[in-house]
């Protein structure tokens, strides 16, 4: 074994270059993975300190759907979530805005009157002047009976609130930095009596500072929201008594789930029951709860962005290696042939190699290692204000970069090793001859590999797949297609040589004779090289296709009108009403195409969707529905909505919603298509809603016409289109009297409006749009009160949301395609090795062509059209692969993706497909410059003196 050991390294200190190219193209494959790794421990070591931050001893928050702060959860739901075995703790909170004077060392304020009938908004402190930068003199007071801190304690102690006497507050630590207090400060809360305040108030000490994060405001599309970390003081319930001077109540619930217990389960499961009490509840999506949720969603993608690219860069690792090993086997055929006459088995010839690729990626390691740290310690140094999960490097980084190293270089060393087995000991006797098997038999490969490459698009579109045999099919497919591509590779090469060849030997001015068979002469070493820059780029093509067909599903279409008006509620004092007809004579404003709208977000009275099972963005518990004049919006000569109907029509439609909206069992509505896809329903049937403020009297609607709406879900994020949470399964339609009825809308919610020309300023559209409301809003409101700054509307175009989307997408999908580029980069590594490996083996010919009157610069040019020509086969497998891996991908995607379910057409994005393949040619002809040049420098008798059958 230590003889074996001491050829492999000979074998390796033979060619220094291929060596030093080697072990660079492995570093830097390592380095990716270090980076990739780094990222994920960084994040989520933040996310372990945020989510004890933002979560505290809660998961989810309970409190009532009604915007009425004076509504309170009702005591059974106590009870019967006690009984639920995943819910750990129940901590019921009653909240309740005091005003205050603090007396502390920095700061003396001043009381100001308030209101004691505070609205929902001011309660959560999304209200005007409740943002981080305010200093209102007064605090939102969480009265609790727990023994223990919701969140960390910052300095002090939590409350005893089994003393029922102490007058004890704990406050959040922001509100006491923002209002110079500390432990041991007063506080002077004014007692209300009746409805009057008491001139003295009471005092209360600071025993304690809470790290409990704070929430900022979200404007008029903001979903009003009362969290545990809502508080800015913290009392006990005792204490709350004698300064509320109102009866008892739960104004929200911090729950605490199980260890064993699903979030996700646990909220879709419960969700429907909340709506059933006498006074509806719901789970409360606050911001810092869905930020720790998005964040340990981040955190596992970027944990699966790592393993990816763990994989990514050991099947690069093994490409550059094998690239060096395979290029060395073939060089020294005959010398394994002498090493087997003389004392070698075919088991340490075996091993011979195995140890050369072990040990090409244990150099890469150790230098990948080095270089990655250095790399994260500089940009650390550098970018320490920036970097918001910071940088880290631990044992994850460590474990996977092995993975991709040692992992690489044996697997490289596979099929060499094998190849090497079979050289016989009489080889060593005869010289080296190409050999014509691969040509012969690449027809019938092709015609293998083009079967193996359609098994994917027809275990994926053609043959029904579950969401429990889909992983299999996954997996089954995309192998299948990888080997049908490397098996087309041979015939590729052929095509590539036959047809390019001669254009680009007139383009490159040689003669057509010496570019003959340049790449097929060496055919399977072409073959690997061109595989290992089509990796690369195929990845990056497949994620193009993939990324724009999935954003295909939520850019708003053109069946959406070109801007739509959000109101507050109680816009103009109510005078808002159906008739929208000052809206309609607005400049810009088509005066036919303007609807009023009543939008609400009510939850489904059964799990129709699925989506306790597994929720996606079309498997939801709730819908928005949008009420409106049908006529107008689907009938009229120039509607409204311009839809395409996948069932039904808009007169039967139409006819439906206006002949049943005075009875309850016969109202209709309009659904999208993917909605009967999810649910399994069928035109006739109908869908039980379940109003959020009388969920004692839930109505029914039938479904008289299907559509598409492809759009709708960005649509209505942006436009407070979901009043009620984060999340819809569908956007349905129906008219505007009975969603206004059924819900209780008084007033429009929203305004729906096209243009008056079709090519108008959307920009100046929008400016006049706005100054005619203000105007309006102004006028409307002067006799009741002074007009105010904020008027209680936004008006947003379709185009900005289509621009919005599109910009946030596109360098999302830019910044994950860069890792494949970047694979690509370091596959050109491997090319080089074999362009140089190809050159060296035709030094004696390159002599002979040079004496016969060839000059060095013909010669040169050659050289870079062969690297050239190498692209040219990487870029058509890359091409193709990535095409059917991004369609495939996007059919698979909807059985397992959160955004799976709306099925969009498939998107080909020609322009940075364009720009891949620019990158990839010019690529191709860098690695092959140093070799041309090399070439075009050397002598024609040094090329000659090895002559044509050196070993």
């Amino acid at each position: 074994m230590t003889q074996v050991f001491k050829l492999a390294v000979a074998f390796l200190c033979e060619h220094p270059i291929r060596l030093v190219l080697t072990t660079l193209g492995t570093a830097a494959a390592i380095c990716m993975v270090v980076w990739t790794a780094s990222g994920y421990e960084a994040l989520h070591r933040t996310y372990d300190e945020y989510a004890n931050l933002a979560l505290g001893r809660y998961e989810l928050a309970i409190a009532p759907i009604s915007m009425d702060a004076k509504d309170s959860v009702p005591d059974e739901v106590i009870t019967d979530l006690s009984n639920d075995p995943a819910v750990a703790i129940a901590d019921p909170m009653w909240a309740k805005r005091l005003g205050i004077r603090t007396r502390s060392r920095s700061e003396e304020g001043k009381l100001s009157s308030f209101s004691p009938n505070q609205d929902r908004q001011s309660l959560t402190g999304s209200g005007p002047g409740a943002g981080p930068n305010s200093l209102l003199p007064e605090l939102l007071f969480l009265a609790v009976k727990t023994k223990e801190p919701p969140y960390d304690m910052q300095q002090g102690r939590w409350l005893n609130t089994e003393v029922g006497n102490a007058n004890d507050v704990v406050i959040r630590a922001d509100v006491a930095e923002r209002r110079g207090l500390s432990l041991n400060d007063e506080i002077r809360v004014e007692v209300a009596q009746g409805n009057l305040l008491s001139d003295d108030g009471l005092k209360l000490r600071i025993v304690g500072i809470v790290n409990a994060p704070s929430l900022p405001g979200a404007g008029v599309a903001a979903i009003p929201i009362l969290s545990p970390s809502s508080g800015e003081a913290f009392i006990s319930t005792t204490l709350a008594n004698k300064l509320f001077d109102e009866p008892e109540r739960i104004s929200l619930l911090g729950i605490s789930l199980a260890p064993e217990a699903d979030l996700t389960s646990f909220r879709f499961g419960w969700s429907p029951k909340l709506s059933r009490y006498s006074t509806p509840v719901q789970f409360q999506e606050a911001f810092e709860i869905e930020e720790a949720l998005d964040q340990a969603a981040a955190a596992r993608n970027v944990r699966l962005q790592s393993y990816v690219a763990t994989a990514i860069a050991m099947l690069v690792a093994m490409l550059v290696i094998f690239c060096t090993l395979s290029t060395g086997g073939t060089e020294r055929t005959r010398q394994y042939a002498i090493l087997r006459a003389i004392t070698l088995t075919r088991r340490q010839v075996a091993t011979l190699i195995a140890i050369e690729g072990l040990c090409l990626g244990v150099l890469g390691f150790l230098g990948g290692i080095l270089v990655g740290w250095l790399l994260l310690q500089v940009t650390g140094a550098v970018f320490a204000r920036l970097l918001y999960h910071g940088v880290a490097f631990g044992k994850s980084s460590l474990i996977l970069s092995a993975v991709a190293a040692f992992g690489g270089g044996l697997l490289a060393a596979i099929i060499p090793a094998w190849r090497a087995t079979r050289v016989r000991p009489i080889d060593a006797m005869t010289p080296p001859q190409q050999s014509t098997e691969g040509k012969k038999a690449s027809a019938k490969l092709a015609l293998i590999g083009l079967v193996f490459i359609a098994l994917n698009p027809i275990l994926t579109f053609g043959i029904p797949q579950t969401e429990a045999s889909i992983y299999l099919a996954m997996g089954i497919g995309f192998a299948c297609m990888s080997v049908g591509v490397v098996l087309l590779a041979p015939a590729i090469v052929e095509f590539v040589d036959r047809c390019v060849s001669p254009v680009l030997a007139r383009l490159f001015a040689l003669d057509p004779k010496l570019l003959a068979s340049q790449i097929t002469s060496h055919l399977w070493r072409t073959v690997g090289a061109a595989i290992s820059m089509a990796f690369g780029l195929g990845l990056f093509i497949g994620i193009q296709v993939w990324g724009f067909t999935m954003l295909q599903a939520f850019v708003p279409g053109e069946w959406t009108p070109d801007a739509i008006i959000a109101f507050e509620e109680g816009f103009a004092n109510g005078n808002v009403s159906q008739d929208v007809s000052q809206i309609a004579d607005l400049p810009g404003v088509d005066l036919n195409r303007c609807l009023a709208l009543a939008v609400e977000q009510p939850r489904l009275l059964e799990d129709i969707t699925g989506s306790t099972e597994r929720a996606s963005v079309t498997r939801q518990d709730n819908v928005i529905i949008v009420g409106l004049d049908p006529q107008s919006a689907f009938g009229a000569e120039s509607p409204l909505l311009e839809l395409d109907w996948v069932a039904g029509t808009p007169q039967e439609a139409i006819n439906q919603m206006l002949s049943g909206k005075q009875m309850q069992s016969g109202r209709a509505c309009v659904v999208p298509d993917h909605f009967l896809n999810e649910t399994g329903l069928t035109l006739g049937d109908s869908i039980t809603l379940v109003p959020p403020e009388n969920s004692e009297q839930p109505v029914s609607y039938k479904i008289a016409g299907a559509v598409r709406l492809p759009g709708w879900h960005w649509q209505t994020k942006l436009t407070g289109m979901r009043p009620r949470t984060h999340r819809a399964a569908a956007l349905i339609f129906s008219d505007y009297q009975s969603v206004s009825t059924d819900f209780d809308i008084p007033n429009p919610t929203h305004v729906w409006f096209s243009f008056a020309e079709t090519e108008a300023d959307s920009k100046a559209v929008l400016e006049a749009v706005e100054t005619g409301l203000a105007e309006l809003q102004t006028d409307e409101s002067a006799h009741a009160q002074p007009a105010s700054e904020n008027l209680g509307f936004r008006v947003i175009t379709v185009q900005g949301i289509r621009d919005h989307l599109s910009g946030i997408a596109r360098r999302w999908i830019w910044l994950i395609s860069t890792l494949p580029l970047i694979a690509l980069l370091i596959a050109s590594l491997g090319v080089l090795n074999v362009l140089i490996a190809s050159i060296r083996s035709r030094r004696w010919e390159f002599g002979v062509l040079r004496a016969i009157g060839f000059t060095s610069s013909e010669l040169a040019r050659a050289i870079l059209v062969e690297g050239l020509l190498i692209s040219c086969v990487a870029g058509l497998l890359s091409l193709g692969f990535g095409i059917l891996a991004g369609w495939c991908g996007c059919g698979m995607a909807q059985y397992v993706s959160f955004f799976g379910g709306l099925h969009p057409p498939v998107v080909i994005p020609w322009f940075p497909i364009t720009i891949g393949m620019i990158f990839l040619l010019a690529l191709g002809i860098g690695v092959a410059i140093w070799p041309a040049f090399t070439i075009s420098r050397t002598r024609p008798l040094e090329l000659l003196q090895r002559g044509p059958d050196s070993l």
